[in-house]
């Protein structure tokens, strides 16, 4: 992943339980959620494996990058950042995704049919259900539609892996093997996106993917989170048995989907 400097604030985002906030990163305007938030550490881990999962799946994301930031701009603006963040912001490595300029929620279909990707939504309930993100459909900023592009984008994973920021050790163990639940495919987002699984096959394309990413893949994207994020050995262990363990039964992901979408007129390869 690429690391970009940090130059100057440029304003607080007011929503979002990370207090992210918007910097210029060597030219280019960031969303930043830095290390130091109420969310705690795990929060950027999460941003950032699965930013790595769905790279390589090939999912449409806002140029995640790391985000080095100096003692100097510590210094500088520290406190105005700190006061938003409502934790003490410190030089190092963080987190940040390229701002869109021009943005709108999945809020109808409509918007979706304009979408010239819109053929990655099979592989965005894939994805969902293999973090077990549950906030994408609840949340409505976690989906979105770039104007400028026509395309649908696919950003913030800080409440993945069941219980988003709060998994440790002990609690990713004890869900390696657990039964898949449907999501809410009623719901704000997701009902948006059923009527566009059709036809035969539709999953094919993100099962061929999914054939890349063995124990050595996900060991080398735990190997590249910043030590400074405070993951230990026995954690990437853990974790990355908890995403293999999921990727394995991509089989059991498709039937407990398949009674959501009535569209979708069977077949799978």
């Amino acid at each position: 992943m690429e690391t970009l400097q940090v130059q100057m604030p440029i304003s607080p985002i007011k929503n979002g339980v990370t207090k992210p906030y918007i910097i210029n990163c060597s030219g280019e305007e960031y969303v930043v959620k830095f290390l130091q938030n109420p969310e705690g550490h795990k929060a950027l881990i999460n941003e950032y494996v699965c930013a790595e999962v769905a790279r390589i799946l090939e999912l449409p994301l806002a140029s995640p990058s790391l985000i080095e930031v100096g003692d100097t701009f510590v210094n500088d603006y520290g406190k105005e950042i700190s006061r938003h963040t409502q934790e003490e912001i410190k030089a190092g490595i963080h987190f940040g995704t390229k701002k869109i300029k021009k943005v709108f929620p999945i809020n109808t279909p409509q918007i979706v049919k304009r979408a010239y990707n819109k053929d990655i939504i099979p592989d965005l309930f894939v994805f969902d259900q293999i973090i077990c993100n549950k906030d994408r459909d609840s949340n409505g900023g976690n989906l979105i539609f770039d104007y400028e592009k026509q395309s649908i984008v696919v950003i913030d994973h800080t409440h993945a892996f069941d219980i988003g920021p709060l998994w440790d050790e002990h609690q990713l163990k004890i869900r390696i093997g657990e039964k898949f639940e449907p999501f809410n495919m009623t719901g704000y987002v997701y009902h948006k996106l059923v009527p566009f699984v059709d036809g035969h096959n539709p999953f094919s394309n993100i099962l061929q993917k999914l054939q890349v990413i063995s124990i050595e893949t996900l060991k080398e994207i735990m190997d590249n989170i910043p030590q400074s994020w405070n993951i230990n050995e026995n954690e990437k262990d853990v974790l990355v048995n908890y995403l293999m363990d999921r990727i394995n039964r991509v089989e059991e992901i498709l039937e407990c989907l398949h009674l959501l979408l009535p569209k979708w007129k069977g077949g799978v390869t």
